[in-house]
């Protein structure tokens, strides 16, 4: 019991420490540009950054996810390069921070502008990113001021809606970046 107490708080220290000595301003130029370009406030671009990769451009996920904002290719990659009307980009392509920053803000901002008359839309938004639009749409309100937060179904997708909020709110609150 005692060293799996011992492991739980090395871990919980390891991601602090690693915290203490990650730069999460390196990619700023970028988070801000791609947020510009797609109407979206950056540090909430940034929020789904630190919490997908740390700032990580070469983060890889299980269910294939890739990069900075942990995009996959046959979801948000194809919707992107269709909508733009350009080739399908390589797996390896997207580990580039500026076309990954790119398609993740643009994916994101489709969600923020499917959401956008829920009082709530931001976390319906990150629902999307996260879970997919089938699932956003079974856990939406039905009132467009309804609670989100107690209808989201999967408990990850709830932790990361509910760290990726704390992050955006603790980025506003430094006054970091451009809205």
């Amino acid at each position: 019991m005692l060293a799996v107490a011992g492991i739980l708080l090395a871990l919980y220290y390891r991601d602090v420490i690693r915290d203490l000595f990650l730069d999460d301003t390196k990619y700023d130029h970028l988070i801000v540009q791609s947020a510009r370009k797609y109407g979206i406030d950056s540090r909430l671009v940034k929020a789904v950054i630190y919490r997908e990769s740390r700032f990580d451009p070469s983060a890889s996920g299980k269910a294939g996810e890739i990069g900075l904002m942990q995009i996959m290719q046959k979801f948000s990659v194809q919707d992107w390069a269709k909508d733009q009307g350009v080739e399908l980009p390589t797996a390896g392509m997207l580990y580039s921070p500026q076309l990954n920053i790119e398609i993740g803000t643009w994916y994101l901002a489709k969600a923020m502008v499917q959401w956008r008359d829920y009082k709530y839309s931001t976390e319906l938004a990150l629902c999307n990113y996260n879970a997919g639009d089938k699932r956003a749409q079974s856990w939406k309100p039905e009132s467009y001021d309804g609670e989100v937060m107690d209808r989201i179904k999967i408990k990850s997708t709830k932790i990361y809606v509910k760290a990726i909020m704390k992050k955006y709110r603790e980025y506003c609150k430094r006054g970091i970046m451009q809205p």
